[in-house]
């Protein structure tokens, strides 16, 4: 699904996927990057069907499993 004008408008943009992925990792929710194909920058999303799961959600996963048991 292409990021409309109105939306990629509206959005952070960030110049690399690190700077994104560093902001994402602060959030309360889960985020991803994605690079949008207008701007050719990054922007966050919460959507996940068919994104890479970031390797801090992974890490954060492990911990509270780890916590549990």
């Amino acid at each position: 699904m292409r990021t409309r004008f109105g939306v990629c408008q509206r959005k952070r943009r960030y110049a690399s996927e690190a700077e994104a992925l560093e902001v994402a990792a602060r959030a309360d929710v889960v985020l991803r990057p994605y690079r949008c194909a207008l701007c050719r920058q990054f922007h966050l999303t919460g959507r996940t069907k068919g994104m890479r799961v970031p390797q801090f959600v992974l890490d954060r996963k492990k911990e509270e499993e780890s916590r549990g048991a």
